[in-house]
């Protein structure tokens, strides 16, 4: 009988753009690092680009893009939100339990929600 194996940790990558708060890439990876052992593809890349807009007279300044690599296949979301942890809290990542695949759903900026599922490799 073999142990069973964990798989390795992924290191979530954050980058940053605009007056982003020094506790915000900090919060993107811990929120976005917690839902990765959920997912039962191989996890091979993280990418977190948060952006602040300069621009004051935007409703939804701060921006979230993620990016996770799930066996080779980008699995791509953005949102926008009034302050970064709204938009970062706004992903919710997920496995399909009919296709075993990892999925994105977000909440759209017009009221929606959006789903994102990676390509067919």
């Amino acid at each position: 009988m073999n142990p069973p194996q964990s798989r390795p940790a992924v290191d979530v990558e954050v980058t940053t753009r605009g007056a982003v708060s020094q506790a915000a890439p900090g919060y993107a990876r811990a929120k976005v690092g917690a839902v990765l052992g959920r997912i039962h593809e191989p996890v091979l890349g993280v990418r977190v680009k948060l952006t602040q807009e300069a621009h004051h007279a935007i409703v939804r300044p701060s921006v979230a893009q993620v990016v996770v690599d799930l066996d080779g296949r980008p699995v791509r979301a953005q949102v926008a939100a009034a302050t970064m942890q709204e938009a970062v809290d706004l992903f919710v990542f997920f496995t399909d339990a009919a296709t075993g695949r990892g999925n994105v759903l977000y909440h759209r900026y017009d009221g929606h929600y959006g789903l994102v599922t990676p390509t067919a490799a």
